[in-house]
């Protein structure tokens, strides 16, 4: 799933922009994908209380790989928009289902570690997704990711029938829409869950604000660096991320969750910024490693959430913590693309004009990390619980 979700990564802002649309239209593509996963992530969380998991994760499979056909076939900027939010239907459901999944099989006391992992080898399809997606769009044309994307996506199916049975915590057949609600509200008062629900938004605001709109934009824009050079940054950064994140989930097991959150965020920030007055490819690319190196310390975030969420309510507090994430993840590309429309440049680089992107939008992601870090503070240390 996130080999094929970010083969697309280099290009998508361009293929949107292909279509003659503003900077603020292809923030909301790339945050089209957050929208529908924010509408569905609850509900998922929901259905896997009550329905067969690998049955809704493989309908999750099938949405994804046929939602990436459509958007490399659109014909126009609203048929791609609505491609993206059907892969955001599917995505909602397998991604949300899949991390209920591993919460149940993990043990306590090493739920930090095996999420982790669990985080990480996520991250193995997103480290070589940018640099393989590059390389097919140089080679074979701007679309030909979103088809490549579709056969991995695809290919999911295979290791997800043969996943061992878990049991429901709540084997009532019928979906009742006000229970939902009654339990997603429960979550939202718990006062060991609010303080760290800015710090989700935070943490997937700075993946798809910075990460993947920020830092395509401002290479393409400002640095003139084409869609490879742009997929081996992101694989750079995805690379760094992967080398930190298992090991602070070992770490997070013996220490708690809070303290590597919270040095993961107010580190970020002033990277962030440094992001916006690199000038060339290999300064870039070091300021990047250091970035992805920070990201990484978010790892424990999903044992977190675990450790919080009461036992017969696991799967409404996953719903809860990937619709918190996921409204980051919209907010993220279209208020740097906002700000970028905003505050971009107008400059001549040979017979073309371009929108240099400058360091407006890296400080305002700067800002909403240190802010959300400072609120972690108020969150309780958990450690593994009993």
């Amino acid at each position: 799933m996130l080999l094929g979700l970010s083969i697309i990564a280099p290009i998508l802002p361009y293929y949107a922009e292909s279509f003659n649309v503003n900077y603020t239209l292809v923030g909301l593509v790339v945050a089209a994908f957050g929208i529908a996963r924010m509408f569905i992530d609850l509900p998922a969380g929901f259905l896997a209380q009550r329905y067969n998991k690998k049955s809704l994760m493989l309908v999750g499979l099938i949405l994804v790989s046929s939602s990436s056909i459509m958007a490399g076939l659109a014909q126009n900027y609203w048929i791609l928009l609505f491609a993206r939010i059907i892969e955001g239907f599917g995505s909602a459901i397998y991604v949300t289902i899949a991390t209920i999944y591993i919460a149940l099989v993990a043990s306590p006391e090493r739920r930090g570690f095996l999420m982790s992992i669990y985080s990480g080898l996520l991250l193995l399809g997103a480290i070589f997704g940018p640099s393989f997606g590059g390389f097919i769009a140089n080679s074979y044309g701007i679309t030909a990711p979103f088809f490549a994307y579709a056969i991995i996506s695809a290919s999911g199916i295979i290791p997800t029938l043969i996943l061992p049975h878990v049991n429901n915590t709540n084997d009532e057949e019928h979906f009742k829409i006000q229970e939902l609600y009654h339990q997603a509200w429960y979550s939202l008062k718990d006062p060991k869950f609010i303080p760290v629900l800015p710090s989700i938004f935070s943490l997937f605001f700075i993946r798809t604000g910075v990460r993947n709109t920020l830092v395509p934009l401002f290479s393409g824009n400002d640095l003139g660096l084409n869609e490879f050079d742009i997929g081996i940054l992101l694989t750079i950064a995805g690379i760094a991320t992967a080398i930190t994140m298992v090991p602070i989930g070992l770490i997070s097991d013996k220490i708690g969750r809070r303290t590597p959150l919270l040095l993961s965020l107010i580190i970020s920030a002033p990277i962030t910024l440094w992001i916006a007055i690199t000038t060339n490819i290999i300064y870039i690319s070091l300021v990047i490693f250091i970035y992805g190196a920070i990201i990484g310390l978010s790892g424990p975030i999903a044992a977190y959430v675990t450790d919080i969420a009461p036992k017969d309510k696991l799967e409404i507090y996953m719903g809860v913590y990937r619709t918190i994430g996921d409204i980051g993840f919209v907010c993220g590309p279209l208020l740097m693309g906002f700000v970028v429309d905003l505050t971009s440049v107008t400059a001549i680089r040979g017979e073309s004009l371009i929108e240099l992107v400058g360091w407006p939008p890296f400080a305002v992601a700067a800002c909403i990390m240190l802010l959300t870090g400072l609120i972690l503070l108020k969150a309780p240390d958990l450690r593994q619980k009993d």
